[in-house]
């Protein structure tokens, strides 16, 4: 149980109930509240389905009748109708259109952090492409004579110390981009739910709001 943001009771529900606390009184006033709709919902069922009788009732009444029945009758299939009280959830079929893929990957950044991520991919591409090609060039002028094995392992190891550099920053950079569209989708998504109006919530289920 709390009050203005702390927790005075706590323990189990039959506990709380014989305490005589607020508890006590919070229940008691939703019982209340549910005990006096029962009572107005079987009040009108009570009037709509009582009837006076026919031999009491001019022609003039008689149609008269009918025509509020009629009208009573057509305003409960259409109350029938719009009166659901949960909303089908919105599922979306078949492939994920590009529009999904456009807004994840520019929602952070626009662009220019697509651009800055594949100029990383490229760079670390390359260089393992250099690598390999430095490696195939060296041992290929072993048999000339002309091979330098201290310019051999001084590029090679720059080579691979700059690949380790790059992976890291596409790594980094993809993880950051990844982070950030996150955090933007989710404080979209929490200020909607805070913004949104009381009908909202009698429709929706908890449940499918929290896996959002």
């Amino acid at each position: 149980v709390m009050r203005e943001g702390k927790i005075v009771q706590s323990g189990k529900y039959n506990d709380l109930l014989e305490c005589g606390t607020d508890f006590e009184a919070l229940v008691s006033a939703h019982e209340n509240a549910m005990e006096l709709v029962e009572k107005s919902a079987s009040i009108l069922n009570d009037n709509h389905s009582s009837k006076p009788s026919h031999d009491s009732l001019t022609n003039g009444q008689e149609r008269m009748k009918e025509n509020e029945s009629k009208d009573y009758s057509d305003s409960s299939k259409a109350n029938n109708r719009t009166s659901k009280l949960i909303d089908e959830e919105q599922r979306e079929t078949g492939h994920v259109s590009w529009h999904i893929y456009k807004m994840y990957l520019t929602e952070a950044y626009g662009w220019y952090g697509i651009i800055v991520l594949l100029i990383f991919q490229v760079l670390w591409q390359g260089s393992l492409v250099v690598a390999d090609y430095w490696l195939a060039l060296e041992t290929s002028n072993t048999s000339s004579g002309s091979f330098n094995a201290s310019m051999f392992i001084s590029v090679y190891s720059t080579i691979a110390v700059a690949s380790c550099v790059f992976v890291v920053l596409r790594i980094f950079c993809m993880t950051f981009l990844g982070l950030k569209t996150s955090q933007v989708f989710f404080k979209q998504i929490l200020n909607s739910i805070l913004h949104a109006p009381m009908s909202f919530f009698d429709t929706t289920p908890s449940g499918r709001i929290l896996s959002r």
